[in-house]
């Protein structure tokens, strides 16, 4: 089961790391990808939060 969608902000906090860092793991990892206005938002699986 999968997590709900969280912006990269959100999963940069939750794991202690820049936002930059939290772009970088999102491609790495092929995490699928919603773009709005101001933010992206991404699925990563739960054990990845």
């Amino acid at each position: 089961m999968q997590n709900a969608w969280m912006s990269l902000s959100d999963l940069a906090e939750a794991r202690g790391i820049s936002l930059q860092e939290a772009r970088a793991l999102a491609d790495r990892e092929r995490w699928p990808k919603v773009f709005k206005r101001h933010d992206t938002l991404v699925l990563p699986p739960r054990h990845a939060v």
